[in-house]
Formats: structure tokens, sequence, C-alpha cells
């Protein structure tokens, strides 16, 4: 009897075993994360490839994207390219267009408006009492030989006029206009800064301030310099731009062109109609020596005496000008225009983690073509953004790879490629403030991916290095993941926290798309290798990419989303980031 009751189970058994195995084949199995099996996370890193990642930047940034300027032809047919590749990789549409055919790339795309504004006419009139020291006017349809308006779109700016010298404030140089300033009890706020272009300089390519003879930044990025003046809330900034021995073309010229960039430009976009307030960019205007000298005659000044006596004492000199006011005035126009993000994700197999997104971004826009720029004009923005957009997409292959193989993601994760970056954080801004297509409560990480391609030339010759910005502020243990997936995956970079700071300078913390993400608490990791001499140029071009190098920086950051896709836990907030 017992012999029978044993050979009834063991025949039972038999007969269902196939049935439970083809059960448990089928039971997704957990995705071990990097700290579990580097081995595997290596085997989908290594189809992140130099080859691979090329192949698609010679077409995102290639002349017929005409710079990917955003609301052109040029953003919409890159939004189509990276539409079409994720439905050639297989990942779903994420967006929040609804088609009329399901596989049209449409459904991959986020539309949001955005508000333009186009200058008119520009007016710069300075007086002192009832005499009109000079009077410029620029326009689409004007250029005045001795200046032209460079940025800025305040309707009305008017103030006293303050000499600012070079308007540098660097301890690091020995050398700070703005201490000078207020060692005078000058206040900057409301009044208009007069400031010489550059910095003191020997000649075209040697400065007579740092220890090594080159030009600082505050030369090669002049925004730096507009950055103070704003920060102490200035009316508005005239720029000598005939003095310094850079200025290698007639102040004419660069008038005339920048009257022919006025319009073709797009100008400057937003989210909101210009009518509703915020913060108004106040004028700033390029001006000959002749219009300088004008505006000095009260004090008894030229601008070529003031130059020379700064850069024979290499020590600042700066006062207000007696009773003379300058009054500026803009007239723009005002339109509203379509752009897109593009979004598409991998949805998570782990039941319970699924509803919890990883975010990977990348802006795919950059600042499009100017018709007066040498060459052809283009601004190609190869490392800028075109590095970080195509970065993503090889990310997306590996891990469709990997889910094909039977390792899918525990976590869902995003593709976000926004779209007006270069126009001041629109897209992301619209995706966090306005449409968030998955809860910001459930996302946990965002890896924020801009310019990896070039070198940073205070690093020239050093092939190991990325800048890591904001990885520890809100979680450390984002941090750690990063340097630790690092280290055991054998990507071996050097991870710089160079500009890992809210009392940085550049301000690159707040520069990029993580900072929609971070202002809302959400962890994030920016990956950049730094400016360069072609950063917004039009020589950003894919042949001047470090491949090998991006490869690596790529194949990191995946094993970082790989971790924190597949951990049991989120990682932990632990600071408040750069709020």
């Amino acid at each position: 009897m017992r012999q029978r009751i044993a050979r009834t189970f063991f025949g039972i058994l038999l007969t269902c075993w196939p049935l439970l195995s083809q059960a448990q084949s089928q039971r997704p199995a957990v995705t071990p994360t990097v700290f579990d099996n580097p081995a595997l996370v290596q085997r989908y890193q290594a189809t992140i490839t130099p080859e691979d990642l090329a192949a698609h930047l010679f077409i995102v940034a290639s002349d017929y994207f005409e710079g990917r300027e955003t609301t052109t032809r040029g953003q919409k047919l890159a939004a189509y390219y990276l539409a079409s590749q994720y439905r050639k990789l297989g990942l779903e549409p994420a967006g929040t267009l609804k088609p009329d055919h399901p596989y049209a790339p449409e459904a991959y795309f986020q539309p949001f408006t955005v508000y333009g504004q186009r200058l008119q006419e520009a007016h710069l009139i300075a007086v002192q009492g009832a005499d009109t020291l000079a009077a410029l006017a620029f326009g689409p349809e004007q250029a005045d030989p001795n200046g032209y308006l460079w940025l800025g779109v305040r309707p009305e700016s008017a103030g006293e006029l303050v000499f600012g010298g070079y308007g540098i404030a660097d301890p690091e140089l020995g050398y700070d206009d703005y201490a000078a300033l207020a060692a005078d009890s000058i206040d900057l706020t409301g009044r208009w800064l007069l400031i010489l272009a550059d910095e003191p300089l020997a000649n075209d390519s040697t400065s007579l301030l740092t220890p090594d003879g080159r030009p600082s930044r505050r030369t090669a990025q002049p925004f730096l310099k507009l950055r103070r003046a704003l920060e102490a809330g200035v009316a508005g900034v005239l720029l000598v731009g005939d003095r310094s021995p850079r200025a290698d073309e007639p102040l004419a010229e660069r008038a005339a062109r920048a009257a022919l960039r006025a319009r073709t430009s797009v100008g400057r976009l937003s989210l909101t109609p210009p009518q509703q307030g915020g913060f108004q960019l106040p004028p700033i205007w390029v001006v000959s020596s002749q219009v300088a000298d004008a505006l000095l005659a009260p004090s008894g000044h030229t601008i070529a005496e003031l130059q020379q006596q700064i850069d024979e004492s290499r020590r600042p000199v700066v006062f207000a000008v007696p009773e003379v006011t300058v009054h500026g005035r803009l007239v723009q126009e005002t339109y509203q225009a379509q752009t897109e993000n593009v979004l598409a994700y991998i949805e998570g197999a782990d039941s319970l983690l699924k509803n919890e997104v990883v975010v990977l971004s990348a802006h795919y826009d950059h600042v499009g073509v100017d018709p007066t720029a040498e060459g052809d004009g283009i601004y190609n923005g190869a490392d800028d953004d075109g590095t970080g957009t195509v970065a993503l997409l090889e990310i997306a292959e590996a891990f469709m790879q990997a889910a094909r193989d039977g390792y899918p993601p525990r976590r869902s994760i995003l593709f976000l490629h926004v779209s007006g970056e270069e126009k001041g954080l629109l897209g992301s801004a619209y995706y966090t403030d306005h449409e968030p297509v998955f809860p910001l409560e459930q996302t946990v990480t965002n890896l924020n991916i801009d310019m990896i391609g070039r070198h940073d030339p205070t690093r020239e010759g050093d092939p190991n290095y990325v800048y890591i910005i904001g990885s520890n502020l809100i979680s450390q243990e984002l941090h750690e993941i990063n340097l630790r997936v690092n280290e055991i995956t054998g990507t071996r970079l050097v991870l710089d926290e160079r500009f890992n700071s809210k009392d940085d300078p550049n301000r690159f913390y707040a520069r990029s798309d993580h900072w929609n993400f971070g202002k809302h608490g959400i962890p994030f990791i920016f990956f950049f290798t730094g400016t360069h001499e072609d950063y917004h140029g039009v020589d950003d071009e894919p042949h001047k990419i470090d491949y090998d190098r991006m490869a690596r920086i790529v194949r990191l950051i995946f094993g970082t989303a790989w971790q924190v896709a597949n951990q049991d836990n989120r990682p932990a907030v632990t600071g408040t980031g750069f709020n």
C-alpha cells in the first residue's frame, strides 16, 4: 500500500514537472545590482562603444540639423531622429501627444508652448543736464557704427553712470574692481556700469594679470564679468568694444552683423508670456571709444588714458561720473511657438518598484545658425549637448539588450531629451513644474549629461576625468554609489568635484537640466567635462570629440543607473542640495 501511494505521487510529480518548470521559467528573476554581479554589468557596459557614439553624433551634430535651435526645423528634425531610434530599439513612448497612428514618432513627444521676444528697436541716450552727450539707435533694420545692443530685454533702464575699470572681481588674479568700488562707497544698484572689455593685456594673447601670461577666464568667458555686474544690480552695462588687443574687427562691422542677427534670430524664449513679470535682463551695449570718451568728458578722463593707467599699475581705477545719466529703451515683439521634449521609457519588471523611475536626461537643442559668423555659421553643438543626447541612446540600447537577455531593470527608466535648455532650461522646467509624466515623488534619481566629449583646457592631456556635480548634496548614498560603480566596473575615471559647490563662480550647478530636478529635492548627478575654446562656437564639431574617453564616461553613467534601478531602496535623501 505504501509503495503504491509512493509510485502514484511520483507519477503525479513527473506529470506536473514540465508545468512547474515552465512556471518557474516565466517568473521574472530579480536583476542583480552592480555590487552583486559587476561582471554582468560589464558585459552590457561593453556594448557602449566609441564607434556607436560617433555614428549617432555625426548625424545629430551635422549641418543638416542646422544647430538645433529651439522651435526651428533643425531642432524638430533632431526630435524625429531620436524618436525613430527609440522605436527601433524597442523602448515605449512616454510622450503626451497622441498621434493618429500608433507607430508615429510623435508618440514620443511632449509638446509645449514657448513665448518669444524679438528686438524691434533699441535706443541709448546719455545726458548731462540738458546736454546730450551721446545717442545710439539699433535694431534689425538699423545699425550705428558706434555701438549695438548685445543682450537685454528690460524695456526702460535709467541711472547714473559709473566707470568700473575692467569689471573684474577675481581674488586669484589679485585684482578686484568691485572691491575698489566698495572702498569708495560707490553703490552700483540702479546705475549704468561702463567697463573695458577683456582684461589688462600686453597683446592679443598675453595677460598682464595671470602668473603664466595666458588670458584668464574673464577674457575667454565674458559672461563671468557680466554675471558679476548683474549680481550688483546694475541698470545696464556699457562695454567698450574697440580697446582690447583682441578686437580684430572694426566695431562698425560688428554692429552691422549684430543687426543682421537681430533680423534672423529666434530671440529670447520663455515658458510664460513676457508681460507676466519675472527677472528682465538689463541692456548690455557694446560701444566705441568715441562714445566712452563722450560719456567720460565731465570727469576729465578719456578711455585710453584710464586703460593705460590700469594696465601699467595693475590696480583698479573706478569712479562715479559726475552728473551723467544714461537712459535705455528697448521695444520687443512677442510671439508664440511650439517645441517638444522627447520621452522614451523602459517599464520596470518589479511589481513593487516599477512605479518608481530613474530619469536620464540631456538637452538636444543648441543655438542654431548665425549668418554673420565665420564659415557656414552653423553652431553644430557636438559637445553641447550632442554628446549627452547620443549617450542616452547608447545607454538605452544597453538596457534593452540586458532586458532581452533576461535582466530587465526593476525600476522604470525614463530617457528624457529636453528642448530649450539653451533658452533657460525650459524643457526640463516644463517637465518638472508643469507636466511630470512620472510623478516627482516617484522619481528617485536624475542623471544629467551635458558636454562630456571635450577637454577642459586646464586639464590638457588628461583623458581620465569627469566632473561630477550635485552627487552628494542631496544624497550621500547616490554619491557613494557612483564612486563604487566607477571602481568595481573598471571605468576608473577621476571623479572630479571641482565645480561641486554652490560657491563655484561658474555656477554650473544651476546651468543644466539637473537643476529643475534638484530644486524638487530629487537626488541628481550632473556629468560634465568642462567648457573649451569652441563652447557656443561654430567649431564645436563632431570630429573634435574624444570618443574613447566619452565611451568610458557613458559606461559609468550606465552602471550607476543600473545600480539605482535595481537596488531594493531608492537613494536616501540626506541633504538640501543647492536650494
